[in-house]
């Protein structure tokens, strides 16, 4: 059986598959496609009113937008 995978995996096999990874991993490495932050979404301002089954409004939440300086 080790002779039957040895026959199966030799050497020049070996370095093609090699190979194949490498620039497979080049490839996704320079498109981006390791990249691990998610893009944000857009801050919105407002105002949002969280009503309860009568209509009368039980919670109010603002958000406030900052322009990020770190450029």
């Amino acid at each position: 059986m080790l002779e039957k995978l040895k026959r199966r995996f030799d050497k020049r096999r070996l370095v093609l598959i090699a190979a194949l990874a490498l620039v497979a991993l080049y490839v996704g490495w320079r498109t981006g496609a390791f990249e691990t932050q998610p893009e944000q979404k857009p801050c919105v301002a407002g105002r949002n009113e969280i009503k309860d089954s009568s209509g009368k409004v039980v919670q109010v939440t603002r958000t406030t937008c900052f322009e990020d300086k770190a450029g």
